[in-house]
């Protein structure tokens, strides 16, 4: 066994060891940790995507019907109050039931009119004059439901004519293909109809002038005084024919305010539900910019807070904003502001609402970058 003495290492040696070993480590280690606590806490980016707002209004038929007249089309412009299409409401087999109702109680009403017939020959003539007056209306108001779907089949038809799917004239079979007649046989009925809607209105206005021209008795309107029956009945299918009338008038729907058709989601023809959107309106310039702050928070932003907008043009703008609403809870973040390459990531941040600065040339929904300077 070797019996000499271990040769004692210089204090010096040992330092310089541990500084060529042991103090790049612990100098990394410590550099490292104060990195990663300075980026927590006082270096987290401020920087976030935020999006032009997008002002949308839906136009929608408050009863359930049949498009009939639908006047816009995709990227056309509208004004507010502007007519954009028009729904009728009431089922054509419902308004002939309610008309041929009308019809026969006003012959009932000429037929129980006989027994006082010598009587007052003056006074009856009179009201079985309204009685006429009265029969014309419904048979008007039975050929203008007739013409209004003619016309929607009518411009059906056009479209298809124009896409080659049904023939000009009359086809070989008596229907075309899915029951869809030629172009010229529902021009022509379209036209025989809107020629008897015409003439039948000649017909109510002249009875209707020749009443008003008439002076007569007040005894008249009452034939016989013992029963006014006579008088109520026709007064009451008068109301009758007057509400009938009134449901023909299809629903008109206007533009809620002015802006361009983004969508068109229904065309002339279809059956729509109440409530069920037609077209979609969006306002042309935008108002405010929505972006979220993506965790964690650097800060807690505050309205008022001086915001730096940022687009993302090959000449970009730079403008000042401030923050005019912040959200209370978390919300996902909308899929054109996630991050790239994670579009179906849910993720969450809180919302931040910025007016549009003036002059800032963005359009509704364009992305912009956002750097955000907390007050302190």
């Amino acid at each position: 066994m070797n019996s000499l003495p271990a040769i004692p290492t210089p204090p010096a040696q040992r330092w310089k060891d541990f500084r060529l070993q042991g103090l790049p480590i612990i100098a990394f280690a410590v550099v490292a940790a104060t990195i990663s606590y300075m980026w927590s806490r006082n270096l987290a980016p401020t920087t976030f995507v935020g999006e032009v707002e997008v002002v949308q209004e839906n136009v929608a038929s408050p009863k359930p019907g049949q498009l009939a007249d639908l006047s816009v089309d995709q990227f056309q412009s509208v004004k507010a109050g502007e007519v954009v299409a028009r729904v009728i409401t009431t089922d054509p087999k419902v308004i002939e039931a309610s008309l041929g109702v009308i019809r026969a109680e006003v012959e009932l009403l000429k037929t129980g009119m006989d027994p006082i017939l010598n009587q007052h020959r003056d006074a009856v003539n009179y009201q079985q004059l309204r009685l006429g007056w009265l029969v014309q209306r419904v048979d008007l108001a039975a050929a203008r439901v007739r013409l209004q779907f003619a016309e929607s089949e009518l411009q059906r038809v056009a479209r298809l004519f124009a896409e080659n799917i049904v023939p000009r004239g009359i086809p070989q079979q008596a229907t075309g293909q899915n029951g869809v007649s030629g172009y010229e046989v529902a021009l022509r009925d379209r036209d025989a109809l809107r020629t008897e809607v015409e003439e039948r209105g000649n017909v109510v206005a002249e009875i209707e002038q020749k009443l008003r021209e008439l002076k007569v008795p007040e005894t008249w309107e009452n034939p016989q005084t013992t029963s006014p029956a006579i008088s109520a009945a026709i007064a009451v299918q008068d109301e009758k024919l007057r509400l009938t009338e009134a449901q023909l008038n299809p629903s008109i729907l206007k533009a809620p305010m002015d802006g361009i058709v983004s969508k068109v989601l229904r065309r002339s023809g279809e059956t729509v539900l109440a409530g069920d959107p037609i077209i979609t309106l969006s306002a042309p310039r935008a108002q405010r910019i929505i972006g979220f702050m993506r965790q964690p928070l650097p800060f807690e932003p505050k309205v008022g807070d001086p915001v730096k907008v940022y687009t993302r043009r090959p000449h970009r703008q730079v403008a000042d904003a401030r923050i005019q609403q912040v959200g209370v809870q978390m919300e996902l973040v909308t899929a054109p502001m996630r991050i790239r390459g994670f579009g179906t990531a849910m993720e969450r941040g809180l919302p931040v609402l910025l007016n549009l600065p003036a002059g800032l040339e963005v359009h509704p929904g364009e992305l912009v970058d956002l750097m955000i300077k907390p007050s302190r």
